[in-house]
Parts: structure tokens; sequence; C-alpha cells
């Protein structure tokens, strides 16, 4: 089941003893997760529970987060795995040009020669620049056989057009680059 809102990170852990979750932001800013109070928290059947931010902080890589009605590690510890999502019209609005990577998941990747690549599975932040990860899709008389993905930095150079309406990325990329 699809979660009605964007999912913008998710609950990897208990922190301490008072009821506070260890989140992995999917967010580029780890702390901008924090900007939204309200969060609906999701689990892998679907069932939402609506929660709110008391309190939180980023620490390393991930944000600490106190929510009210939290306050035991037992009570944190059944959160574990639940996707955080929030409203998609509690996200700041985009400038021309501008898109969610969340918008980008499921998209096909078309190469200039017409090719399909494949799909993306996933957008991550690797320092430099974002890389989409392009899942290949299944050949017929493939199955059981293990195909990479394809990695392609999401920049200029690289990135024709996102074309959202058409579910297409048009990319200057060759299979096996």
């Amino acid at each position: 089941m699809v979660a009605a809102g964007v999912v913008m990170g998710r609950v990897v852990a208990s922190y301490g003893v008072q009821g506070w979750l260890k989140v992995q932001p999917f967010t580029a800013a780890k702390d901008a997760l924090l900007a939204y109070r309200q969060w609906s928290l999701v689990d892998r059947q679907g069932a939402t529970r609506n929660v709110r931010l008391k309190e939180g902080k980023v620490y390393g890589g991930y944000v600490l987060a106190a929510l009210e009605g939290v306050t035991a590690r037992e009570d944190a510890a059944a959160l574990q795995g639940m996707s955080i999502t929030v409203p998609r019209e509690a996200l700041p609005a985009l400038s021309p040009g501008e898109v969610y990577f969340v918008d980008l998941i499921g998209l096909m990747v078309m190469n200039r020669e017409g090719e399909t690549l494949g799909t993306v599975t996933a957008v991550q932040e690797y320092g430099a620049q974002p890389v989409l990860h392009v899942a290949p899709l299944p050949e017929e008389g493939a199955e059981g056989k293990k195909t990479a993905e394809t990695l392609i930095p999401f920049v200029d150079a690289h990135i024709d057009a996102v074309e959202l309406e058409a579910g297409c990325i048009n990319v200057d990329w060759q299979r096996g680059d």
C-alpha cells in the first residue's frame, strides 16, 4: 500500500531510554525533516499513525527525534522500520526546472539512441552529486538471472531532460558505461 504523503525518512532504532527515535532522513539536508512538526508513520502493511514531533536534533548522519506520546524505549522500539511521511502540500514550492528526487522513482530512463536503460529505483547523494540508481527491465527468458543496476550522475552533463508527465528521463549515457 502506498502512503498518502511523501516518504522523508525511516525509523531505524530507538535511542536512549526516554523514547527517542533514531531516524535515517531521506532529505538532502539532514535537518530538513525537523522543519515538519506533523509526521505520519507508515508500517509495511500501510497502516498509518499520525504523530507530532516534540523535539529533534541532527546527530551524525541521523536525526534523533522525540514524539509526543512516545516516552519509553519500548514504545520507540515498536516504531522501528516505519516510514516517515509528510503531506506533499507541506513541501516547499519548486522553481521551474526543479524536481523532488522522490518524483524520479519509477521513471523510465532512455538514452539518446532511444534505448531504454531501465527504471529509477533510488536517488542517492554521494557528496559530489546525486546519483540515479537505474534497474534494468526484466528481459524475456532471463528468469533468475541477476543483472547489474546502472548508476548515472544526476548532473546536466548526463541528464538531457526530466519529463515527469511522460514518466521518462532522457540521458546521455550508454548501457554499460
